[in-house]
């Protein structure tokens, strides 16, 4: 491929990928905020782990491709 044509396709295909996962991520904050028994603190709790788990994870994946 040549360099244009990835100039418009890198963008475009990473446009997608961070739609699809917020729509997928919106839905399941939704799902478990009504129809679920938790409710709001379900959507707090998922919050939270989300917020702490993500730099740990890239925490522990640097700390492996650096060895």
């Amino acid at each position: 491929m040549n360099n244009f044509v990835l100039s418009i396709l890198v963008p475009l295909v990473s446009f997608v990928a961070i739609a699809v996962y917020a729509i997928v991520l919106g839905f399941i904050f939704y799902q478990l905020h009504h129809h679920t028994a938790l409710g709001t603190i379900g959507v707090i709790l998922l919050g939270l782990v989300l917020l702490i788990s993500t730099p740990v994870i890239a925490y522990f994946l640097e700390k492996r491709t650096n060895s």
